[in-house]
């Protein structure tokens, strides 16, 4: 009886220690891209705050893993409300293996009122197609209603991730400790938005700041609250986390202590092999 208990006590150590093994690394390890295809590299415009009569220069990078003819790109948005898309680029282009670059240039209405244009956030969706591949992305701008006015740009999860993954930023997450500790997207920084108003020194107004909450509530509140205070490149991710983890983009938690590695439970194992011979002997 004593020699099965044993038994089932090593066997019991093992799991829980393998388990834990195995949640630490499923936590930390993100998924990784299948897609080998079309890659849209950077969609960009020169700057993400117009006012009426401005030229807007877009900037996209394609990535092509062989030469391709009859390939289509169209970028479309900056829609008005009367349906106008003022954004409006068609091109059925070749692409050289690697990295293609397409830049093209639209000018905002004269009159952003009279063409149904109001103060806020407008989309570009670009799209590049070949047969039956066919790859996406979104750019947010903003538009004011008067020049130099500074607001802040609503952006997709998606648009997200590609300038925490191409860009220097800060990336802000407004949560509290216990919901940061939970899981928060890799590289975030955490001031929880009740503290936010006393510790906006500790970020640098010169870069760009990606702000998230839960669902995009609190995140549209912390936006406000840092344009108040000076910064001038500020960017809300509509529908927070909730809107990333929903996509399927990685999270990680707050990094706890390492759990013994195997060495570490062989070693156990072998001073319970020695504990029980002793026990027998006596």
């Amino acid at each position: 009886m004593k020699k099965e208990l044993f038994v089932l006590t090593v066997v019991v150590l093992l799991s829980a220690f393998a388990g834990a093994g195995m949640q630490t690394a499923c936590a930390s390890t993100p998924s990784a891209s299948a897609h080998n295809g079309i890659k849209i590299v950077s969609f960009s415009t020169d700057k993400d705050v117009y006012s009426a009569n401005e030229a807007m220069t877009v900037f996209l990078s394609v990535y092509s893993p062989e030469e391709i003819s009859n390939v289509l790109i169209r970028a479309l948005g900056v829609t008005s409300n009367k349906g106008v898309d003022y954004v409006n680029f068609v091109s059925e282009t070749d692409l050289i293996a690697g990295e293609n670059k397409i830049t093209f240039t639209k000018r905002l209405p004269s009159c952003s009122r009279c063409a149904g244009i109001d103060q806020g956030t407008y989309f570009i969706n670009l799209s590049v197609a070949y047969d039956d591949e066919v790859v996406e992305a979104t750019h947010s701008i903003a538009i004011t209603s008067q020049p130099n006015q500074t607001i802040s740009v609503d952006i997709v999860v998606e648009e997200a991730r590609r300038m925490s993954d191409s860009e220097e930023l800060i990336l802000l997450d407004v949560r509290t400790k216990e919901e940061f500790d939970s899981a928060h997207i890799e590289g975030a920084l955490l001031i929880p938005i009740l503290e936010l108003n006393n510790r906006t020194e500790e970020l640098n107004k010169s870069n760009k700041i990606v702000v998230y909450s839960e669902n995009g509530s609190n995140s549209t509140t912390a936006c406000e609250l840092l344009i108040e205070k000076g910064f001038e490149r500020v960017y809300n991710v509509l529908g927070g986390l909730n809107a990333w983890n929903e996509s399927g983009y990685p999270l990680v938690p707050t990094t706890t202590p390492e759990q013994p590695g195997f060495e570490a439970v062989l070693a156990l194992v072998a001073l319970l092999v020695v504990a029980y011979r002793v026990r027998r002997k006596v």
